[in-house]
């Protein structure tokens, strides 16, 4: 019988009970960083999903989070449209505009393969600075209202916060389901080895083409729920810099490891906030934020680092091991 309660699984829902009881000890500032938690975190499995699984790294990400965002932002700006209605088009554009970028990106492999994401992520970004008529360009679209879901407006952070998550446990059920099914084992394959892959009989082409269109709209998902967080759009904010955030938090949380791509959503979204409060630090907070992700990096990607881990463990299970041994005694 298929174990289902693994580590990983049991690790999800201590976070996601942790996260669910949050918003009664925390303040609004504090809940606020948690709701960006939860936006990086269906982001960031997006990515996972693309390079974890598919092995296809994307250093233009960012394009399909500002797609998600602006074509909330757009739709209700010139219609009037509420979320419920902008999500299914949230769905079809950027699923549209995954499907677009997928097609020559199916074809290709290494050092081109970031060339073209990043270029697909700097016309994206030109479009809407210079889309005046429908983005406003610079300016941006301001005053976007808080989530209205079937008539029902949602009117405090703390509604907004348990919607963002019930997206974050949604994501990360499909997810799941998703590298379990034939796709993902396809994908697995492809990942490790594509010539073998293909000899075995696995389409390479059309399995890149759904996975980045997955990717893409799982994206703009959470591109969508940041613009009725923010309340706010403008150009600058999608640039290369959320890119490689994002990239930060896959990497760090481990390559396919979803579950670690929420502590690792967590740790990098929360550290940068907490590092304000020492002011001290205040002005080179970035600095420490490089320098433990640096650390973490190097305690979780390279074989020093490794068996520093592993001896710091195996002495806390003989420190535990010997107390009850005493106690026994």
């Amino acid at each position: 019988m298929k174990k289902y309660l693994d580590t990983r699984t049991i690790i999800f829902i201590i976070i996601m009970a942790g996260m669910a009881v949050a918003p009664f000890v925390t303040d609004p500032y504090q809940l606020r960083v948690l709701i960006s938690c939860e936006l990086n975190m269906i982001f960031a499995m997006s990515l996972n999903l693309l390079m974890g699984i598919g092995g296809t790294v994307s250093f233009g990400h960012a394009a399909f989070y500002s797609i998600g965002a602006y074509t909330t932002a757009c739709l209700w700006y010139h219609f009037g449209w509420d979320y419920s209605t902008n999500f299914i088009f949230v769905i079809l554009i950027t699923g549209l505009a995954g499907l677009l970028l997928a097609l020559p990106m199916s074809r290709i492999t290494g050092r081109y393969v970031t060339i073209i994401t990043l270029s697909f992520a700097e016309i994206v970004n030109l479009i809407i600075r210079n889309w005046d008529p429908v983005t406003l360009g610079q300016m941006g679209i301001v005053g976007i209202p808080n989530i209205t879901l079937f008539g029902y407006r949602f009117k405090t952070k703390i509604q907004f916060f348990y919607f963002a998550l019930i997206f974050v446990i949604l994501t990360y059920i499909f997810l799941k389901w998703l590298v379990e099914s034939k796709l993902g084992r396809n994908l697995q394959a492809m990942r490790d080895d594509s010539i073998a892959a293909e000899a075995m009989g696995i389409k390479l082409f059309p399995n890149k083409v759904i996975v980045f269109t997955i990717s893409a709209i799982i994206a703009g998902i959470a591109g969508s729920l940041y613009a009725h967080l923010m309340t706010y759009v403008e150009p600058a904010t999608f640039n290369a810099n959320l890119s490689f955030n994002c990239i930060s938090i896959v990497v760090v949380g481990g390559l396919g490891n979803f579950t670690g791509t929420l502590i690792g959503s967590l740790f990098l979204t929360i550290l940068p906030e907490y590092l304000r409060r020492f002011e001290f630090l205040f002005k080179y907070r970035m600095i420490a934020y490089g320098m433990v992700l640096v650390i973490v990096m190097w305690l979780n990607h390279s074989i020093p680092g490794l068996k520093l881990k592993q001896s710091v463990q195996k002495f806390f299970a003989r420190l535990l091991h010997r107390k009850t041994a005493d106690q026994e005694v």
